[in-house]
């Protein structure tokens, strides 16, 4: 009789909640094809989550076939990043579209930046191009605050911004720093003095992924004159970090 055959389904959930994660994948793996879909049904989506990258990759989409759309909405937003990502890379493309619309931006931006270039397309290829378009932007703000990181500046999104809005504390300035995807910065230059002004911020920061209009950078050399610390730079990717960091820098000074 294989593991599992005749155990009852509580008692079964309970041995595989009370496993370490390659055990407990290891008797899902074990019980009988008819009775795996009960058992399945009868864990937690934190037991799912748990379970599931421990669980062998030719035996995971298997499972995934097995959770509910509740289970799975659930598990992708309340779940560690890491077991989160797992799971979205095991959805076949039929399902995506039904968990991305019940999920935020912020947690679908999140995981996508986490997954390979070739996942994140299977999930953008379900959404609609507006959908599609707000998650890269905030894809884009995930990574930029990333970048103002690894320059040693302290990252915040303070309650009440705005959205793709953030602040950087540095040897006791506050540097408001607007980060928009798709823009040259003619509305990153706004939103970034708007958020200065609504945070108390010393200086302001406009960070785009395009080449910086000459009327922005006009107006913040004269905005600088004037004795009003605000600058414009594009950041794209992680060869983009030195320029990013000294601009923010001078606005320090």
């Amino acid at each position: 009789m294989l593991p599992g055959g005749m155990m009852p389904v509580t008692q079964l959930v309970a041995l595989i909640r009370s496993s370490p994660p390659k055990g407990a994948a290891g008797l899902l793996t074990a019980i009988p094809a008819d009775r795996l879909p009960v058992v399945v049904a009868a864990m937690r989506p934190a037991d799912i989550g748990r379970v599931l990258p421990a669980t062998r990759a030719d035996v995971r989409g298997s499972l995934v076939e097995l959770i509910s759309a509740a289970q799975l909405t659930e598990l992708l937003q309340t779940a560690p990043t890491d077991q989160a990502v797992v799971l979205l890379s095991a959805l076949p493309p039929e399902r995506l579209g039904t968990v991305v619309d019940d999920l935020d931006d912020h947690v679908v931006a999140a995981l996508l930046g986490r997954l390979p270039e070739h996942g994140q397309h299977a999930v953008f290829a379900v959404m609609g191009r507006r959908r599609g378009y707000a998650v890269r932007s905030q894809m884009y703000v995930n990574d930029v605050a990333d970048a103002l990181a690894r320059a040693n500046a302290d990252v915040g999104v303070p309650d009440g911004t705005p959205n793709g809005i953030l602040l950087v504390h540095k040897l006791g300035w506050r540097i408001a720093v607007a980060a928009r995807y798709g823009d040259d910065g003619r509305v990153a230059v706004r939103d970034a003095e708007e958020g200065a002004y609504r945070l108390r911020a010393t200086g302001a920061l406009a960070v785009t992924d395009h080449q910086t209009a000459e009327d922005v950078v006009r107006y913040c050399h004269e905005s600088q004159r004037q004795g009003r610390p605000i600058d414009a730079v594009v950041w794209a990717d992680i060869d983009h970090d030195s320029p990013l960091k000294r601009t923010l820098v001078r606005l320090f000074q």
